[in-house]
């Protein structure tokens, strides 16, 4: 396993706390794949993912207060993504029985949950922070973010704005295509690529 890219200022948002919290997030990370790369005993993983579980409780929590004193338009969703990451590591803490259990889902949460997260939808707040227009203005900014679905159909991609985007993601959301009925999946590059 690769390490993690590490913290560098395009993953600011320009909130200097949430900005340190997610550079503490990008170590926890590394520390991480440090980790899965030798051999390990089942406590050291627990560990490492209770460090992690403990510290994004408290990270997410300050990021929602962060969006709700900008007016960030996608709160209510991002709350929802977050409530699925500590879900999730709720789960694998209490459920996982073997040790190549716990590498696989910690690789899992760290790279697909946290590290996309900060990179897709954290930085979504600075674009809209950043933003001098009028709240509207601003949130169609925000949409103007494309995502590219695939269905049944060859050849054709559609695209996601944003907000259809988490919807489906995150939110478990049904969006079919309306030329063959078949469900809208996210085609996704490779997440790792875009954080390099």
């Amino acid at each position: 396993m690769d390490t993690f890219p590490i913290w560098s200022d395009k993953f600011s948002i320009d909130e200097p706390n949430i900005d340190l919290q997610h550079q503490t997030l990008f170590d926890l990370a590394n520390k991480a794949a440090k980790l899965l790369n030798r051999h390990i005993y089942k406590i050291e993983i627990k560990e490492l993912l209770t460090e992690f579980f403990d510290y994004m409780k408290i990270h997410f929590k300050d990021e929602e207060d962060y969006m709700s004193s900008i007016n960030y338009p996608y709160l209510l969703e991002h709350k929802a993504m977050h409530k699925k990451i500590i879900k999730e590591m709720s789960v694998l803490l209490n459920e996982c029985n073997t040790t190549n259990d716990l590498k696989e889902r910690l690789y899992e949460i760290v790279s697909i949950w946290l590290l996309e997260h900060i990179v897709e939808h954290d930085m979504m707040i600075n674009i809209w922070k950043k933003s001098n227009l009028k709240i509207e203005e601003k949130k169609n900014i925000v949409e103007e973010k494309i995502f590219d679905y695939v269905c049944g159909c060859e050849n054709f991609t559609h695209k996601v704005d944003y907000g259809i985007h988490i919807k489906i993601k995150y939110l478990n959301a049904l969006y079919k295509c309306k030329k063959c009925f078949k469900e809208l999946v996210y085609a996704a590059q490779d997440n790792n690529e875009e954080l390099k």
